[in-house]
């Protein structure tokens, strides 16, 4: 890729001018210094884009390219055999329903003999009986035995008036306390922040695509290599900072909402930049 370079004029700084990348990235490129260059993924990227400007293969210039290191597999554990219950004939199915229900009608029967059995408590309720005081003038005369004898043939009962309860009785009688509930001092509720704003962002590919996202703080959420016909959805903290490569075959959503792509893309590399709030 140098020497195609160096045969059209062009020099290190023209070449990453049209390609949106660091000179220090091609130079690492032409040297094949990949201590110096993002992950393979990337790398396949840059070349694509590069090869379209020297007017090279570019397929085969991926081909010497180191693959990269093959997902580890993660062994197959052996399935168990759980044999199932081979089908029962109609007669066994019987039988077992018949058990059941049988079963069944025993612990009914014994519920219902434990609860008529068992002895309900009954709660007594105790009477309190307090003396009554007469009023201070009223003079109790006790009667002979035949005005006694007398009264009680001929006496009607009379409806007496309540009496009030004597002082000492009064004094007796716990008053009861009210208890005051201490009050509650509400502690305010911290608020969230709401300057953080949040969006659901979704990519397809229609053919093999490089991606490097970044949210609001500049932290790297997503950097990955995105195969033909899958998908990639995130949640970050807006705005977010986008890197795609082959723009073209990609579609970005946003908020449920199709973003354009083409005003964002470098028409030589095929790489597209922006920036969502």
């Amino acid at each position: 890729m140098r020497e195609a370079r160096e045969r059209l004029g062009l020099n290190v700084t023209d070449v990453a001018h049209q390609i949106k990348l660091a000179p220090r990235q091609i130079e690492a490129l032409e040297a094949d210094d990949y201590q110096r260059l993002p992950e393979m993924a990337f790398v396949r990227g840059f070349v694509r884009s590069y090869a379209k400007i020297l007017h090279l293969d570019a397929e085969s210039l991926l081909a010497v390219l180191p693959q990269p290191e093959a997902a580890a597999v993660q062994p197959i554990l052996p399935s168990v055999e759980v044999p199932f219950p081979s089908p029962l004939s109609p007669q066994r199915q019987n039988l077992i329903l018949l058990g059941a229900a049988l079963l069944l009608a025993v612990v009914v029967v014994a519920f219902a003999v434990w609860h008529l059995t068992t002895p309900q408590e009954k709660t007594e309720t105790a009477q309190v009986e307090t003396p009554l005081a007469l009023p201070a003038d009223v003079q109790v005369i006790p009667a002979s035995p035949v005005a006694e004898a007398s009264t009680m043939a001929s006496a009607v009962p009379a409806v007496s008036a309540p009496q009030p309860l004597p002082v000492a009785a009064q004094s007796s009688v716990p008053a009861a306390k009210t208890a005051v509930a201490p009050t509650a001092t509400a502690k305010p509720v911290p608020q969230p922040d709401t300057s953080a704003k949040t969006g659901v962002l979704r990519l397809v590919f229609g053919e093999e695509s490089w991606t490097e996202i970044r949210d609001r703080d500049g932290k790297l959420i997503s950097s990955q290599i995105n195969l033909p016909g899958s998908e990639l959805r995130l949640d970050g903290r807006a705005p977010l900072s986008l890197v795609i490569g082959h723009a073209a075959s990609a579609h970005l959503y946003y908020k449920g909402k199709e973003v354009d792509l083409k005003p964002y893309t470098n028409a030589t590399s095929e790489v597209a930049r922006l920036t969502l709030e």
